[in-house]
């Protein structure tokens, strides 16, 4: 039994102990999975802050908690440098405390190289920590920022500058810029210009460095000024009391005024009305130094001629004037002159003007050129003598005319005041189409081409060169041969020159014409045979023109050439002659008889065949058979009919052959012939009878329509009765206005009855013209009835027949007068000066404007068109009047606009407009005035001595001493301030301090020296005092790092732990403020922001939260904070208030029966969660065992069988 039961209990054991290491296992690589989480860094990045130049072993300064949290207390972590620093500067050090262990980066001992921020600004350290005996690792990123501190001054851009200023420049005028610059950064980089000693002429911006005048210089004689400039560190003044940063040396050389030149003040120029004028300019002299005289003005350049010379005005007045000595050739010199004049003083040696450019302007028309360089102009070769052409015009017009026809044209005519051109005689496009005229004008200084193109009219007839033409042309040529071409020309042009032709004649005529060409064709075959063989034909040839078409005639004669195309025909054929055969030899047998016609060979004949056995004989040229030999006593055989093949030739055709048969009869036998008829003979006459008749009807055919039916110009063509004697135009009727229709009338036809007019006389100026067919009276030119007040006008018609026929009668054109003409004022206007203190109802002047016209149309009335309230004039009289009180300072300047308008009974009114410009003269009447009256200006407590805070402005409206200004400090705040009397610059005398006082209030006043007594008003300056940044040290705890406990029955309220922080700063700036930044709970810990006491503010449970992690802030109370950080670890202590608990409510356990004594039954498990019960729990039985069977080890919890 009991060797089963060791058995048994070994098996439960192995069976145990298998289990557990298949549950061990897994949870032995979840817990690592797990630890390897939770070993890493707070956070990927850290960035933190060292300063440059920092010793050796000072730490880098981060806001955050750098480092890894240990969640087993036996990890033993080590950081290390991965890269970022190369030169091995920096050394990473650990630090556990509680649960953290903390990156400490420190700056490596006995390292040479130094933070230099000017050289590297920045370290980006990778960082790498690991744990021994731990299998995994972390890594993050610290980025140390180097921070500047000061420790380098301003330096010049060049250590001498040297400025220049005349005496005389004005007041607040920039003389330079001076330049310096920091390395540092920040506040550091801050610094101010100012001058090692107080100047009292110049002053310097403290953070531009632009220098400027504040005085005049001409008080005194020194003429170098030697100064030296400081560029003031800012931070290094707050810190050590003493910015002295660098000096720069400054050398203003003060130039003397140079003596004033003579000024040309201002030039009058006048246009030459005349080529002879003599003043061309005035010359006024503006001397700006009292003491200079001008002893003479030259003219320097722009007369290579010398036309001109500059003469005084008036003896002892420094007035000249330009006058010329000599005949200028103004044509030469249409531009003008542009001279150049300079003055001369009396000083030794003398000192001359800048030179003055002046223009003179030319003479009045020398500047006239024709309105067109060339004219062009049509007139029809049908126009009559005395036919307007046209007008050539100079611009600007000249009174005088003066124009002339370079060379004589015996075909033109030109008036010599107007330059209109008329024509003298008819002309034709035949004999010239284009005309260029030359007309000069200022006697033949200017010139210009007009051209007259020739417009044809149709005045030409088509003319043929020969007056009959002859051809000859071949029988049966196909139809549309050319067979002759006849050609007209007409000396017109377009379609007065075109020219068609037509054949007149009978309609069955067997030839046509090409109407555009002449050419002559058949439009059908013709046989000479049967045809008519002389043909005589009429041709037309007529032009295209209008109104009516002109056309001639010639005659052509054609005669039809027989050619031989006709082949020799029989009079008879297939003859049967019979004849006894005892006929003689030579006896004729038969007569053969061809007929040709064309008439034009001998037809010989000839037998083709059948006479082999020459029993006969044809006689080639009559035609004739006759026997050639005996036929009696021939043999039987012999044949008794013989057929002959006979034909007729002409020499080229040969006829249809012919049969003849001849039978031989017996001896005695009586002849007889027998032939069919061809009846040739008869159609050849029939078709002569035809040709005859159809020649005898074209001969006596006569065409009777002709469009020549004018031949003769019979009448003279007449006015109508309706024609006016006289007519009345208004001078002021609009060009091109119609005035008048004049007709005429002619009985003839034709060109015989085609009119033509024109204004013989009476319109040389050329302001009428009428249209040469309509005879339509129209205005051509602007008429004037002060001019020219009545025309009498010479109107002549004429026709276009020959001989030419013309009638003529006398208009008379009143030209009626009208209110044309407007008043004039004086072309320069008005200009006058008028003291601001005018009295009201004073007259300022006088406007007179003068109307040329007479009666009502030249009485005038003025009238004021600019709204005023200021002045007011007489429509009588003119006179323009004060209405109101002036002033200069709200308006000085006026100018006024006033019209004259006459006062016609009838008729529109006429009106003109001049300029009044018043300008008012001043007077001490007001007093300087501040922009802004009160004046707020803001400065830096730490702002230089001598510097310009602010530039007073005041401004008197006044002009001259009246509004000269003075400045003076009603009250200096006990000298901290003093103000330029001349510039207003309010400079800072001595030093001030933001915690002394915040806030001045200045009263300056401003005086003006006019006369007769000055005014004067004041200004306010509110200067406000700003603070500067003095807080230049953050506070400092003792230790990066508190650690402090607690228990945790620790009443709320207890007190932890106290830390500090020291702050070199004095004043508001070293007061230092607790705050809990962050932390593991931020509502368990409170911090006094005075002592720095970290108290409980709830209760604890070390067995829930046993430690703590605070983030405590120092923040000092400067305008600009510095604060610093530290980290505070609380450990909450333990106090056993905790109870041990099993680790089950119900324990199972088995037992065999018959076990040995000391056998193990059960292990009890129990745990306490304070940690000062660790390791002192004691077991013991409170029931159940009163057998006393089991027995408990009161330490392990380990039951046992006894």
């Amino acid at each position: 039994g009991r060797h089963q039961t060791m058995i048994g209990f070994t098996i439960q054991k192995v069976l145990g102990i298998a289990i557990l290491l298949l549950h061990y296992t897994p949870c032995q690589q979840s817990q690592n999975n797990e630890d390897s989480l939770s070993f890493r860094f707070t956070q990927s990045i850290y960035y933190a802050t060292v300063h440059e130049n920092s010793a050796p072993k000072t730490y880098i300064v981060t806001q955050e908690k750098m480092g890894v949290y240990l969640k087993d207390p036996q990890w033993t972590v080590k950081y290390q440098i991965v890269s970022g620093d190369p030169t091995g500067l920096f050394k990473t050090e650990e630090l556990v405390i509680g649960d953290f262990c903390f990156l400490r980066i420190r700056i490596r001992s006995g390292n040479t190289a130094l933070l230099n921020r000017e050289v590297k600004d920045n370290y980006q350290l990778l960082i790498h920590a690991s744990g021994k005996s731990l299998d995994f690792e972390a890594q993050t990123k610290v980025v140390i920022q180097v921070l500047d501190i000061n420790d380098l001054r301003p330096l010049f851009s060049t250590t001498s500058y040297k400025f220049t200023v005349s005496k005389d420049a004005p007041l607040k005028s920039v003389l330079g810029k001076i330049s310096a610059t920091d390395a540092d950064q920040g506040q550091n980089a801050m610094f101010y210009y100012t001058f090692n000693t107080k100047s009292s002429l110049f002053c310097i911006h403290p953070t531009s460095g632009i220098v400027m005048l504040i005085s005049h210089l001409n008080a005194t004689q020194k003429s170098v000024h030697n100064l030296e400039i400081l560029a003031v560190d800012r931070m290094r003044k707050i810190s050590e009391g003493n910015g002295f940063g660098n000096m720069a040396s400054l050398e203003i050389l003060v130039k003397p005024t140079p003596k004033k030149p003579p000024f040309i003040s201002s030039v009058t120029t006048a246009m030459a009305d005349s080529s002879e004028r003599l003043l061309y300019a005035t010359v006024v002299m503006d001397l700006e130094d009292p003491l200079c005289s001008i002893d003479s003005v030259e003219i320097v350049n722009g007369d290579p001629n010398g036309y001109f010379k500059v003469l005084r005005s008036y003896l002892g007045k420094n007035e000249f004037t330009v006058v010329s000595t000599a005949q200028i050739n103004w044509m030469e010199h249409s531009q003008g002159f542009n001279l150049s004049l300079r003055a001369k003083d009396k000083n030794n040696p003398p000192i001359y003007s800048t030179p003055k450019s002046i223009y003179i302007p030319p003479w009045r028309y020398a500047m006239a050129r024709f309105e067109q360089d060339v004219y062009k102009v049509q007139i029809s070769e049908c126009a009559p003598p005395s036919s307007h052409i046209g007008i050539v015009k100079m611009i600007p017009s000249v009174p005088s005319g003066g124009y002339y026809l370079k060379t004589y044209s015996d075909k033109f005519r030109l008036i010599t005041k107007t330059g209109l051109i008329m024509t003298k005689k008819y002309m034709d496009v035949k004999d010239q189409s284009q005309y260029h005229l030359e007309v000069t004008a200022l006697d033949g200084q200017v010139s210009t081409t007009v051209i007259v193109d020739l417009i044809d009219c149709n005045n030409h007839s088509p003319v043929f060169p020969l007056s009959k033409y002859e051809g000859a042309f071949n029988e049966n040529i196909p139809v549309g041969t050319t067979i002759l071409q006849v050609h007209a020309t007409d000396a017109d042009q377009g379609d007065n020159g075109n020219v068609t032709y037509k054949l007149v004649g009978h309609e069955n005529s067997p030839f046509i014409i090409d109407h555009f060409t002449g050419v002559i064709t058949n439009r059908r075959v013709l046989d000479y045979e049967l045809n008519q063989r002389l043909y005589n034909l009429k041709v037309w040839a007529t032009d295209l023109g209008t109104p009516f078409r002109r056309q001639s005639e010639t005659y052509v004669a054609l005669t039809l050439n027989n050619l031989n195309d006709n082949i020799p025909i029989f009079e008879k054929i297939n003859c049967n002659i019979s004849i006894p055969n005892d006929i003689t030899i030579g006896e004729k047998v038969a007569e053969l008889s061809a007929v040709d016609i064309d008439e034009l060979q001998t037809i010989q004949y000839e037998i083709i065949s059948g006479n082999e056995l020459q029993k006969f004989r044809l006689d080639p040229i009559s035609g004739d058979i006759t026997v050639r030999s005996d036929f009696y006593g021939m043999a039987s055989s012999s044949p008794s009919v013989y057929s002959l093949l006979v034909t007729a030739s002409d020499g080229e055709n040969k006829a249809e052959p012919t049969v003849v048969n001849i039978n031989l009869l017996n001896k005695g036998s009586p002849k007889s012939v027998y032939c069919a008829e061809t009846g040739v003979l008869n159609k050849i006459t029939e078709n002569m009878i035809n040709s005859f008749k159809l020649q005898s009807q074209i001969q006596h055919y006569e065409e009777e329509t002709s469009f020549n039916t004018h031949p003769i110009n019979i009448h003279a063509p007449q006015f109508d009765d309706n024609f006016p004697v006289s007519i009345d135009v208004a001078e002021d009727i609009a060009v091109n206005s119609s005035i008048s229709q004049l007709l005429a009338n002619d009985l003839d036809t034709g060109f015989n009855a085609k009119l033509v007019y024109a204004i013989s006389s009476g319109s040389d100026d050329g302001c009428f013209k009428i249209n040469m067919e309509t005879g339509e009276l129209t205005v051509s030119s602007p008429l004037d009835h002060e001019t020219v007040s009545s025309y009498i006008l010479n109107i002549t018609v004429y026709d276009l027949g020959i001989p030419q026929k013309s009638s003529w009668k006398i208009l008379a054109v009143n030209i009626l007068d009208v209110n044309d003409n407007e008043p004039k004022f004086p072309p320069s206007g008005y200009c006058m000066s008028l003291r601001e203190d005018a009295k009201i109802g004073s007259v300022v002047l006088k406007v007179k404007a003068d109307d040329i016209d007479k009666e009502d149309n030249g009485r005038v009335r003025y009238s004021l068109l600019t709204p005023s309230d200021a002045f007011t004039i007489d429509s009588v009289t003119g006179d323009l009047t004060v209405k109101s009180m002036l002033d200069r300072e709200m308006l000085s300047k006026y100018k006024l606009k006033i019209e004259a308008r006459d006062q016609p009974k009838k008729g529109r009114q006429l009106f003109s407009f001049t300029d009044v410009a018043i300008t008012l003269g001043d007077i001490n009447d007001n007093a300087p005035y501040c922009r802004p009256i009160k004046a707020n200006v803001k400065i830096a407590e730490d702002i230089p001595v001598g510097t310009v805070v602010y530039f007073v402005d005041a401004q008197d409206s006044d002009t001259g001493p009246n509004g000269e200004v003075f400045y003076s400090l009603v009250n200096d705040e006990k000298g901290t301030f003093r103000i330029d009397k001349l510039t207003g610059a309010l400079i800072l005398e001595n030093e001030i301090d933001f915690e002394t006082k915040s806030f001045y209030n200045l009263t300056i006043r401003a005086s003006d020296t006019g006369s007769p007594f000055p005014h004067s008003s004041v200004c306010h300056v509110e200067v406000v005092v700003l603070d500067v940044n003095e807080n230049l040290y953050p506070p400092l705890f003792k230790s990066f790092v508190f650690h402090g406990a607690v228990p945790e029955n620790a009443p709320t309220g207890t007190l932890v732990l106290s830390i500090t922080a020291q702050d070199q700063d004095k004043g508001k700036d070293g007061e230092i403020r607790y705050s809990i930044k962050d932390g593991t709970d931020l509502s368990i810990f409170s911090i006094n922001e005075e002592t720095g006491s970290i108290r409980t503010e709830a209760p604890l449970d070390r067995e829930s939260v046993p430690r703590y992690w605070l983030t405590i802030c120092a923040t000092d109370l400067g305008s600009v904070p510095l604060s610093s950080i530290a980290e505070v670890y609380i450990e909450v202590t333990d106090v056993n208030d905790n109870i041990p608990q099993f680790s089950k409510v119900v324990f199972y356990a088995s037992v065999l029966e018959n076990s040995l004594s000391n056998v193990s039954v059960l292990h009890l498990d129990a745990t306490d969660a304070d940690s000062i019960s660790a390791d002192k729990l004691s077991f013991q039985f409170l029931s159940g065992n009163s057998q006393g069977l089991f027995m408990l080890n009161p330490s392990t919890g380990i039951d046992i069988a006894p």
